[in-house]
């Protein structure tokens, strides 16, 4: 009864939060290049802060590679289920784009800023280490499939990874904690300097994450029926994933509550918002958003609820 009575504390500050970037769209209170100029700083300082303090303090061991490796495969599983829908479906032929609803998650806008919700700052390393096996799937199978969908090069699929402030933020996390040089930092006087420094600059990210993904909120009825499918199509997806990947890590490792709540957590969360990007017209594009709106729903549903019995 304690844990139901706590929800509305968890769960308020998130509906409010999203309430505020959807009455944003429709009031015209902010337009799409502000928005887009909100998730840029999120996306090139911030969630670049939260990730770096995170991954600089993991420990590195066979049990995280145990962790990334089976989520880059639950993610080649959503993949490959979805092409295999696609390949049956007789219906509308813009669902041809569903293999990329059907694997992903939208850890960066939407994932960080829930588990916070959730967790102390000091057990996100957990919700890090789940991400780390589907950022790499998304930096490199994902996003070069829907790049060469759209026409880019492998070359300017590789220049548009590497790049990205979020992958050089892992990266350099990973390499830090690796070369046991993150352990030295933290052990000398710039430990402490150096972590309230990325927690400040991190403190918004979750709020901001929250407010851009309320404000993407779009529904169209022309989708709707296609949408609704394919969301219910990778919740069964994801149900079954998630229990196959809790399985094999309990055979090999001890998981821990913030671990395994973690792992709960990333496999609720709706596909990466990216994809609307690559629609072919408007008539995918709206049913591509629609999906996406009605898995973020979803998903809030399903962080309620997770709130109750963590």
């Amino acid at each position: 009864m304690d844990k139901i009575s706590e929800v509305p504390t968890v769960v308020l500050p998130i509906l409010s939060t999203l309430f505020l970037g959807w009455f944003s769209r429709r009031k015209n209170i902010l337009n799409d290049e502000s928005v887009n100029g909100i998730k840029s700083l999120v996306m090139q300082f911030m969630l670049p802060a939260v990730l770096l303090g995170a991954f600089y303090k993991t420990v590195f061991n066979a049990e995280l590679i145990l962790i990334a490796v089976c989520m880059f495969f639950c993610c080649l599983a959503g993949l490959g289920l979805g092409l295999l829908f696609v390949r049956t479906y007789k219906g509308d032929k813009n669902i041809k784009i569903l293999p990329f609803l059907t694997c992903g998650f939208e850890a960066g806008m939407m994932g960080y800023g829930l588990y916070a919700m959730l967790f102390p700052p000091e057990d996100l390393h957990n919700f890090a280490m789940v991400d780390l096996g589907q950022v790499l799937f998304v930096f490199t199978v994902y996003s070069a499939m829907l790049n060469k969908q759209k026409g880019f090069s492998t070359r300017q699929t590789l220049k548009s990874t590497v790049t990205s402030p979020v992958f050089i933020s892992i990266v350099l996390g990973v390499a830090l904690s690796a070369s046991g040089i993150g352990f030295l930092i933290q052990q000398s006087a710039l430990g402490k300097p150096l972590d309230v420094a990325l927690n400040y600059i991190g403190t918004p990210t979750g709020a901001l994450m929250i407010f851009v993904v309320g404000y993407q909120l779009v529904w169209s009825k022309s989708g709707m029926r296609e949408s609704l499918l394919t969301v219910a199509l990778r919740a069964v997806i994801m149900a079954v994933l998630c229990a196959v990947y809790i399985f094999v890590l309990k055979n090999f490792m001890e998981v821990s509550v913030s671990l395994f709540w973690a792992i709960i957590l990333m496999f609720t969360l709706p596909a990466p918002f990216v994809l609307p990007f690559f629609s072919e017209d408007e008539k995918q594009k709206g049913y591509v958003a629609t999906t996406l709106s009605t898995g973020t729903v979803l998903s809030i549903v399903f962080f309620s609820i997770i709130s109750i019995l963590r």
